[in-house]
């Protein structure tokens, strides 16, 4: 299959795996009760929070089409490359923990035998999470592809020498926020909420998600600094590199917005909010470094041989 071919195939495969949650949340919004268990549950949807957050989590979905329709047409390498690296970076952040979190969660789930993959007072049946959070694994795993095609093409120098080696003065600063984030999501992995880790992540999928994030979140900052590792795999410890930032800057964030009730633990409000600080200075500089590192490379025309 040829380059213009698979992107066609994996838009077409976005595009209907974001079907589902917009179905979802628009049904909600209009008062349905689908996957709703209990009249807890649907009090829960209705709350204004959870209403406002349907709005903006649909606005979110329906942008994440709009990227994979762009990625996956020729006039993405004609754009601006912050008007694509802005929410593919932000997607990476928010879909990697389910794209590689979510698998062995449930596959945990299924080993500890418990009866639904989300947690108690949540209020949605298990199906609900599965189809859901399987459409979110899906859409990342396509945005994944189409993303890479595109950065293959228009930055192969970087993909050929590997990230820039992380300022030493920029490392030292985001070495504490970041890796003591990292660590401690895999303490609450183990804790669970009552450990100050975000409330209503109970069940073993959802603490394995957690656990991975906080891989993630190490494995990124880790990279850069890994001078003989990335001279081997330089184009692997670029998609390490991004996604351990991306998720390092928005994975607290995204924890604090969906806990459980509004409710925020201090140990979690801390990590979180000094991660994604130390994230987004991260990100910033290696960005910054790699475009002063490398020539400007004009990409191949996309064409339907290509």
């Amino acid at each position: 299959m040829n380059r213009s071919a698979l992107r066609t195939t994996v838009l077409v495969v976005a595009v209907v795996s974001c079907l589902p949650y917009l179905i979802f949340k628009v049904a909600w919004l209009a008062g349905s009760t689908i996957g709703i268990t209990d009249a807890a549950g649907q009090a829960l949807m209705n709350d204004p929070r959870h209403v406002v957050g349907n709005y903006i989590t649909v606005a979110m979905d329906l942008l994440a089409i709009a990227l994979a329709v762009v990625l996956g047409r020729p006039i993405a390498h004609r754009l601006p490359a912050w008007l694509l690296l802005v929410p593919a970076w932000g997607a990476t952040g928010l879909l990697a923990p389910i794209v590689l979190g979510l698998p062995p969660g449930l596959l945990v789930q299924a080993v500890a035998g418990t009866a639904t993959p989300v947690g108690s007072g949540d209020g949605l049946a298990g199906w609900v999470f599965v189809t859901i959070y399987g459409g979110f694994g899906v859409l990342g795993c396509c945005l994944a592809v189409l993303v890479l095609l595109h950065a293959m093409e228009r930055w192969s120098r970087t993909f050929a020498t590997g990230p820039p080696p992380a300022d030493r003065t920029v490392a030292a600063i985001c070495a504490v926020p970041l890796l003591g984030y990292a660590l401690a999501l895999v303490v609450w992995a183990v804790t669970g909420p009552e450990g100050g880790g975000p409330a209503g992540f109970e069940s073993p999928a959802q603490r394995t998600v957690l656990a991975v994030t906080g891989l993630l979140v190490a494995i990124g900052y880790v990279t850069p600094p890994a001078r003989g590792f990335v001279g081997r795999f330089p184009g692997s410890a670029v998609v390490m590199t991004w996604i351990g930032c991306g998720v390092a800057t928005l994975s607290g964030p995204t924890f604090i917005v969906l806990s459980h009730d509004g409710i925020v633990r201090v140990p979690l409000l801390v990590a979180a909010v000094a991660s994604a600080a130390a994230g987004l200075l991260y990100s910033i500089v290696l960005l910054w470094s790699a475009g002063r590192g490398a020539r400007a490379v004009q990409p191949r025309p996309f064409t339907a041989s290509a």
